[in-house]
């Protein structure tokens, strides 16, 4: 018995490793290896509280399945094969235009897209319509900019839509919906203008072409220290609204039908010849060619004649606009003298003249015959030379000293843009330096404002004293020559208009003012013309110029300081 009890105490208490343990580990065990750990096993409970886990799980899922397959299968059947999963687009909210002041000019509304409540801006905004093709990523029967800025940043203005799943019954009852894709809210667009300033200069065209017999008017007004446009007119022009609207097709067809091109945007797109307006160029070559010292006189008897190449015994006879006598540079940009500028341009006497190449060089330098780079689809114009006249003018393909007089003087076949005289002339009053025009400041996401980048000023090549004495003869022609309707208003002003014939009879005229104030220290430059008047009429677009002026200095004077 003894023996007995000796063995059961062996075989359960003490093993032989135990007795053995190698002295080296005695002082710490290496704990990783599980070393002096003593095992204890698991309670049979765990093995059976896991099996009753999965147990539970398993009926759980197989309650699912009957319940899905045997219980509720017929319904879950009508479901699966009647309802409907659609996707539904989530429109994104389109972007805002504002003017410089933050004034809103385009914005959401209920009807459609709301424009600013004054005319004149519709050329620069567009509007509108639905898109002639189909769009990636847009829906067939949503609206997208036809025009102006609407069209030119109609990705940035529009933004990405979105999409939403609904699932719905039978009978059109929504089951359960969720979204897929948030939408994206475009970019507002703030622009350069000034909506007031627009507004009134728009009304002044209307006014004189209405009330003076013009077909049709435009003009630009350049802000010369930055480059930005802050008015651009063209008047007629069309309704932004009635076209984003559901506007009746009559009206639409009207403007279509419109005899006045109300669409076509004579400030950037309208070509024209220039006309006396052109002589500031002419000047500009002349002084840098150093043609003629601005000091020297010549007389303006009222006409010049030259022999005839063909016909010697006859002389073709070019007419100043009145006899002004004698004229220096200065006066004769004051006055307009034509015979001082058919010698200067063409030569006369004993006084070479420019020739044709130099007086399209030095108006290339000025930025015509050539787009100014606005944000909006504009026209290059076009400046004559004598490989044109061979190929396009078979029944007199010479380039003659006759050609060469009308083009010193802004008439024959050049052609600019307002646009491009007011770049003009904002070049001149800062003496040749000429920052990038622009009608766009930047683009706002909520509250960040990200302005455009634009390119540095530059410097035409032409010398600084050509620049100073034109801008003289202009001050004179607003003291006292022809846009002397420009004095005495407040500030003074550096102008020089044009009367541009046009028509084989020369019974209509277009009508030209540049200017730019305050003249000591120019902040503004404008253009305007307006279009085919009668060549009788005494007030153009002088007359529009002055009511801006007066405007400007009751209501803007900070641009007149």
């Amino acid at each position: 018995m003894f023996w007995n009890k000796y063995k059961n105490f062996v075989r359960k208490d003490i093993e032989p490793d135990e007795i053995f343990m190698d002295s080296a580990n005695l002082p710490g065990f290496e704990r990783g290896l599980f070393e002096g750990r003593i095992e204890a096993p698991l309670s049979n409970r765990v093995p059976y509280s896991v099996f009753a886990v999965f147990l539970f799980v398993a009926f759980a899922a197989l309650a699912l399945l009957i319940r899905l397959q045997v219980i509720n299968h017929d319904a879950y059947l009508a479901r699966a094969e009647n309802n409907t999963l659609t996707r539904v687009r989530l429109s994104a909210e389109r972007g805002l235009i504002y003017d410089r002041n933050m004034n809103e000019l385009a914005w959401n509304s209920s009807d459609g897209r709301a424009y600013w409540k004054d005319s004149g801006l519709a050329h620069i905004l567009g509007y509108l319509g639905y898109p002639d093709k189909i769009l990636a990523g847009i829906d067939p029967k949503s609206r997208v900019g036809r025009g102006g800025i609407e069209a030119v940043y109609e990705e940035l203005l529009r933004g990405k839509d979105g999409s939403r799943l609904i699932e719905e019954s039978a009978d059109g009852d929504i089951l359960s919906q969720s979204v897929e894709l948030e939408p994206v809210n475009g970019k507002s667009v703030v622009l350069t203008i000034d909506a007031e300033m627009q507004s009134k200069f728009f009304s002044i065209v209307e006014e004189v072409v209405k009330t003076r017999g013009f077909r049709a008017g435009a003009g630009a007004v350049i802000d010369v220290q930055t480059g930005e446009i802050l008015a651009a007119v063209s008047f007629p022009e069309f309704s932004s609204e009635v076209l984003s609207q559901s506007s009746s097709e009559e009206e639409i067809i009207s403007y279509l039908k419109s005899g006045s091109q109300p669409f076509f945007f004579r400030a950037f797109e309208g070509l024209y010849a220039p006309g006396s307006i052109f002589k500031t160029v002419v000047a500009l070559a002349a002084l840098s060619e150093k043609i003629i010292d601005p000091a020297k006189q010549i007389f303006s008897a009222g006409s010049i004649s030259i022999p005839n190449p063909y016909f010697p015994d006859q002389s073709s006879t070019f007419y100043d606009w009145k006899a002004h006598g004698w004229v220096d540079m200065r006066r004769a940009l004051a006055v307009s003298s034509n015979i001082y500028f058919y010698t200067v341009g063409g030569g006369f006497g004993n006084q070479n003249g420019l020739g044709v190449k130099k007086i399209t060089d030095y108006a290339l330098r000025m930025g015509l015959g050539k787009k100014v780079g606005v944000e909006l689809a504009e026209s290059e114009g076009f400046l004559p030379s004598p490989e044109w006249k061979e190929k396009n003018d078979p029944l007199d393909p010479v380039w003659r000293i006759g050609d060469t007089y009308n083009l010193s003087i802004g008439q024959g076949m050049v052609q600019v843009t307002p646009l491009q005289m007011a770049s003009v002339v904002a070049t001149i009053s800062r003496g040749g330096v000429s920052s990038d025009i622009h009608l766009v400041k930047g683009t706002m996401l909520r509250d960040k404002f990200d302005p455009i980048n634009l390119q540095p000023d530059k410097k035409a090549d032409i010398p600084d004293d050509a620049f100073e004495i034109v801008k003289e003869g202009m001050k004179q022609a607003a003291e006292y020559g022809t846009a002397s309707a420009l004095s005495g208003l407040g500030v003074k002003v550096g102008g020089k208009t044009g009367t541009a014939e046009i028509g084989s009879e020369k019974k209509k005229v277009n009508s030209w003012l540049l200017g730019f104030m305050p003249y000591d220290n120019p902040r503004m430059a404008v253009s305007i013309v307006l279009e085919a008047g009668n060549s009788q009429n005494l007030v153009g677009a002088t007359y529009a110029a002055r009511e801006l002026i007066l405007w400007l200095v009751e209501n803007r004077p900070e641009y007149l300081r």
